[in-house]
């Protein structure tokens, strides 16, 4: 017997029968995509273009495929808002949910911040196909935010709302060019239980700044094409954070202070955070030849008269009680984990834009 037989709560709808529910494409107007690279022009949800992510990596054009960070923006009066997605693999993970994996999720803006609603949860048996629905208490206008999924391309993204609703563009993220986020499974989003408890997603509900997420699950290595390709992005500050996908320490000494000088030769003023691994063990030897290579690339950088570098002792990240809870296997952050790297991170994100808060 399956757990939903025996408490509807558990349960999980795969199709939907609501009367009068019309579905819209979501590369179509009015909804607004972010994070993705010219998705409605192109009609492909994907985080590179295809003929850059084939130069870097078999491994990173698979991933970049995956929309981690990608969000859809609209605003309705309907009384509740639907998916139906047709996704362009599916692949279980014992250690992330589903619904972080393959799901979305929805916010609503209150007039002050991003409120989390409700999540589309994919059923366990075929989640690469699925529709799912968020009800509202009542039908007013309200700015929606959908997360897409972090581990899972999107083939057809279809948003179901009342047929007589209206439905417009939704609000607009605070005009200043994105966060840009470099790093590994952990920018990407392993292994958060839904894509808005991401650290990246977090940090841009509070600060309403659009972003970029570059996490590439064990295949973000510094790579020259891949360091070009960012140099080409405009960001309002650059977060670098790979140290975890360096084969080792030497493979980082190799090719960090590279990434950061590359990115620094196009964008002469923005802030870069160098941010060496998230960790739970303050004592293996590696860990910290690692941290200290990181840590040189932003003591050389400062030497040359960079006042816009930073640096964050991944050893901060999980600071505090309950350290140990942080993560789901001793590496990838589990909720707690995300939300204390959105806390430190996002502090100095906030601090690089002057302190921006709820723009």
């Amino acid at each position: 017997m399956k757990l939903g037989e025996i408490d509807y709560n558990l349960a999980v709808q795969s199709t939907l029968d609501i009367n009068g529910l019309k579905y819209r494409n979501a590369l179509q107007e009015p909804f607004d995509i972010y994070g993705l690279c010219r998705a409605k022009e192109s009609g492909l949800y994907m985080r590179l273009p295809m003929e850059t992510a084939e130069k870097v990596s078999p491994g990173v054009m698979n991933l970049s495929t995956h929309t981690a960070g990608g969000r859809l923006r609209f605003r309705t009066d309907s009384n509740y808002a639907a998916v139906k997605v047709q996704l362009r693999d599916a692949h279980w993970m014992p250690h992330m949910p589903l619904t972080g994996s393959h799901g979305l999720d929805l916010y609503v803006y209150d007039g002050v911040r991003d409120l989390y609603q409700g999540s589309f949860i994919p059923p366990v048996e075929h989640p690469e196909s699925f529709e799912s629905v968020v009800w509202f208490p009542d039908a007013r206008m309200r700015e929606i935010t959908i997360h897409m999924p972090l581990y899972s391309g999107v083939r057809e993204l279809l948003i179901g709302l009342d047929e007589n609703a209206q439905v417009g563009h939704g609000r607009k993220y605070r005009d200043i060019s994105p966060v840009l986020y470099y790093g590994s499974s952990i920018t990407q989003g392993g292994c958060v239980s839904r894509p808005g408890n991401h650290y990246c997603s977090a940090i841009a509900r509070e600060i309403n700044a659009d972003f970029v997420c570059m996490g590439f699950s064990g295949n973000a290595k510094g790579e020259a094409e891949m360091a070009e390709y960012l140099a080409g992005i405009e960001a309002s500050v650059f977060v670098c954070d790979y140290d975890h996908n360096a084969p080792d320490s030497r493979h980082l000494e190799a090719t960090h202070p590279q990434v950061y000088r590359r990115y620094r030769e196009a964008h002469s003023r923005t802030p870069i955070i160098l941010v060496s691994r998230p960790n739970i063990r303050l004592a293996e030897k590696e860990d910290i030849r690692r941290r200290d290579v990181i840590y040189r690339t932003y003591q050389g950088a400062l030497e040359k008269g960079d006042e816009n570098v930073y640096f964050i002792d991944g050893f901060q990240l999980f600071a505090g009680d309950r350290r140990y809870d942080c993560t789901v296997d001793g590496t990838h952050p589990n909720d707690l984990g995300f939300f204390r790297m959105a806390e430190v991170i996002g502090e100095l994100v906030k601090h690089c834009l002057g302190g921006c808060h709820f723009a």
